[in-house]
């Protein structure tokens, strides 16, 4: 489950960096291009991945809607693995 996590919080990563520009992520939007379903644990594994990256301070999630945002700490990370 570690490494589907890992895999998720890397897909995270690229889909949130290639939309930086673009107002913050709803988690439909993230939960799609992460290629995750609805089911219980896909839900597990997404939230698992959103709090591991918001504590690495590479995301961030807006108090009154919900959705996500990519810090500038994660972008000059995803910079430098591509």
């Amino acid at each position: 489950m570690n490494d589907k996590i890992k895999e998720t919080e890397d897909n995270i990563l690229r889909y949130l960096y290639e939309n930086r520009l673009k107002s913050p992520q709803s988690l439909a939007k993230i939960r799609y291009a992460a290629n995750l379903e609805e089911d219980r644990v896909d839900k597990k594994i997404l939230k698992a991945s959103l709090e591991s990256l918001i504590s690495k301070n590479f995301i961030k999630k807006q108090e009154n809607r919900g959705n996500y945002k990519i810090e500038d700490e994660a972008v000059e990370y995803v910079e430098k693995i591509l």
